[in-house]
């Protein structure tokens, strides 16, 4: 029993000792006699060829069952990423009539981080989905004044975040302020537009 547990602790080894013993056994167990006799080797086959041989085999054996674990792992992982960066992308392109007002203040106020009302449930929906968060001034504490703490906007949204998808246009008419204006978050009343 002992040597079976022994048996699953080895593989815990990582996988680069694998490689190099299954480089060096192959390396014995297929070169040429006049090269091992070059490296004073030729007699080891003799000797221990049926050990050679065998860590061949289970090196081998083991550095292709990691290397199926780490291709499914990395498919399953970019599979993954790709229905998760859809899915988000989606909830970005479909944000409702409050989302869109707290996204167009970073635009309004030419900030990359706001001081948002934390209780505001538009605030806390939209970390909720990873589109804000919450600024950690040290480790993984923030600073709160009052009820109000600092947010900013995810990269991945900062990135794929259009301006049509907040209801914005690149040269606003006089209408799209007015519109703008008027439909701005309650807490940014004392705020003014600097577009």
């Amino acid at each position: 029993m002992e040597n079976f547990k022994a048996l699953f602790d080895l593989t815990k080894l990582p996988a680069k000792f694998f490689f190099l013993f299954a480089v060096l056994s192959g390396f014995i167990l297929f070169a040429d006699q006049t090269l091992l006799k070059k490296i004073h080797l030729e007699k080891i086959n003799e000797s221990y060829g049926w050990i050679i041989g065998l860590t061949f085999i289970s090196t081998s054996g083991l550095m292709t069952v990691n290397l199926v674990i780490w291709l499914f792992n990395k498919i399953s992982f970019e599979v993954k990423f790709l229905k998760i960066k859809k899915d988000f992308i989606y909830s970005l392109k479909n944000l409702d009539y409050h989302e869109k007002a707290v996204l167009r203040e970073f635009i309004i106020n030419q900030k990359t981080s706001l001081e948002v009302p934390i209780d505001d449930p538009t605030i806390s929906g939209l970390i909720r989905k990873k589109i804000i968060f919450i600024n950690k001034q040290f480790g993984n504490g923030f600073i709160m004044n009052g009820m109000n703490t600092s947010v900013s906007l995810s990269k991945f949204v900062d990135k794929h975040l259009a301006l049509e998808d907040i209801n914005l246009s690149e040269n606003p008419t006089q209408e799209e302020i007015n519109f703008v204006q008027s439909n701005r978050p309650s807490w940014t009343e004392r705020r003014t537009w600097h577009y």
